[in-house]
């Protein structure tokens, strides 16, 4: 998305992206990665929770979040074992969702070409 981020923006759009990541948590992650595009806080998981992304990661796996290093409920303060489901939408100036991706695999992301057809497509 940061890679394509300057032709959404000449295209007339804005990412953003949305997690329940505590703002500490966040900056750490722009950090890593270098990002420009805005983190909007889901504090409390109501973006996840409205349109139906959230779920709660199983008690067995818990613990090996864990060994891994990952402590879920301190880096989402509000939200804990809930996280959202990865999920890509392009929205237009009427708030009608005009394209969508959604994917549990989060190794797997709508195509960057894909969004900017979308937005080619809203723009005329």
């Amino acid at each position: 998305m940061q890679q394509i981020n300057e032709a959404i923006e000449r295209l007339g759009g804005r990412a953003f992206f949305i997690g329940p990541e505590t703002e500490k948590e966040s900056l750490k992650l722009m950090e890593k990665t270098q990002a420009t595009i805005p983190l909007l806080y889901d504090s409390d998981g109501a973006v996840m929770e409205a349109y139906k992304l959230g779920f709660t990661v199983p008690p067995y796996l818990q613990p090996v979040y864990a060994e891994f290093g990952i402590d879920l409920p301190q880096a989402n303060a509000q939200t804990g074992w809930r996280l959202p489901i990865p999920a890509t939408f392009v929205i237009d100036r009427a708030q009608k969702v005009r394209a969508r991706y959604v994917n549990a695999d989060y190794r797997y992301r709508m195509e960057p070409a894909a969004i900017l057809r979308v937005l080619e497509e809203i723009r005329e």
